[in-house]
């Protein structure tokens, strides 16, 4: 019996080094791997020559010409590698080729330009400016171009704001993340009685919409959690990208930031006082756990939120993936760019005159 009895032992403490291994080994493997992105060589455009009022997006396409998206003056702006405008097209209206509120621009895979509005409209264009179609996606938001025949948006519902996939013809075909009304607005009497909808949100607590595009693949996840689908043209689902991280809480230093700028907006608006208690109690001990989403030729980064939001120079983690999801490691960069190429990350910035102008900076990868 006592001989039994041993063996259990020896076999139970065998086992348990055997868990202890594996579960170290496990462990080992997900501590941060450290990647170096090295910026150089800096071309900058909209200082002097050339005037932005602002700027939406930026793509490239297969030339390296790049593509400047100015939302305000519902223009596009070509430029050579080398920085030199080369064209410029569209203007406020409704006929073909014009733009109401463009909001992204995109090379697509069909060597062509996809222009998308903020509200509704998608539009197809020649790299060179002209103008071959407009889709009509009447009642769809923010929207992204995931393929010729699949379109990114989100959706206003009664309780909620809703992201969705569909089509040209504008039927659902996939839905996916929603964030609720509660999270970033109060409603409340105004002097009449009348129940009035107050809203303001902050991307480091309040939950956004994640989207982003680069070839032939796109990203779509919201922030407060890491969980990010890479989709192909056709909208099916290629892999998830998820790290469990370990949250991370305001300190009281940055809590009393948020509610002050809380108190600002609230000020600036006219509204009540009221108004800027009820939404500082909606800002939760956490915050989100990603910033920006952005894909590259040959990799998808992954931008966290700085250790410390009240400091613009506080460095922002960067988790770097291949195209298919496989995790490579973490690097760091002060601010998150507008885009990036095989080769360059556009930065969109603003002089102390308020001035906006385009930064591309050249970068490379240190595994």
């Amino acid at each position: 019996m006592n001989s039994e009895l041993k063996g259990e032992r020896k076999a139970s403490r065998f086992l348990s080094a055997i868990i202890f291994i594996l579960g170290f080994s496990i462990w080992m493997n997900s501590q941060e791997k450290s990647i170096q992105i090295k910026l150089a060589g800096s071309l900058e455009i909209g200082r002097t020559d050339f005037l932005f009022s602002s700027i939406a997006s930026v793509c490239e396409d297969d030339q390296l010409n790049f593509y400047v998206l100015d939302r305000r003056e519902q223009r596009v702006s070509k430029f050579s590698p080398e920085g030199r405008l080369l064209l410029a097209f569209g203007q406020k209206g409704q006929g073909p080729g014009d733009f109401q509120s463009p909001g992204q621009i995109v090379f697509t895979s069909q060597e062509e330009l996809a222009v998308l509005e903020d509200l509704y409209y998608v539009y197809s264009l020649k790299t060179d400016g002209t103008f071959i179609k407009r889709l009509d996606l009447n009642g769809r938001l923010g929207l992204g171009y995931i393929g010729p025949d699949r379109f990114y948006c989100w959706d206003w519902r009664p309780e909620d704001q809703q992201q969705l996939m569909v089509d040209a013809e504008n039927n659902i075909l996939k839905t996916f993340y929603a964030v609720e009304r509660n999270k970033f607005s109060v409603i409340l009497p105004d002097e009449s009685g009348r129940a009035v909808m107050f809203n303001y949100s902050h991307d480091a607590y309040v939950p956004r919409f994640l989207f982003a595009h680069c070839g032939d693949l796109s990203a779509i996840g919201i922030s407060d959690r890491y969980e990010i689908a890479l989709l192909d043209e056709n909208g099916q689902t290629l892999s998830t990208i998820k790290r469990y991280l370990k949250p991370q809480k305001f300190s009281g230093r940055e809590k009393e930031y948020l509610e002050q700028e809380i108190r600002e907006f609230t000020k600036s608006k006219g509204w009540p006082e009221r108004v800027s208690r009820e939404l500082i109690k909606k800002i939760p001990p956490i915050k989100n756990q990603i910033a920006a989403v952005r894909i590259s030729p040959d990799y998808v980064f992954v931008f966290g939120f700085a250790p410390n939001i009240t400091d613009k120079n506080s460095l922002s983690s960067v988790d770097v993936f291949t195209r298919k999801g496989e995790f490579l490691g973490t690097a760091q960069l002060k601010e998150v760019p507008i885009f990036i190429s095989k080769r360059a990350m556009y930065f969109a910035r603003a002089d102390e005159s308020g001035n906006v102008f385009l930064v591309r900076t050249e970068y490379s990868m240190v595994f």
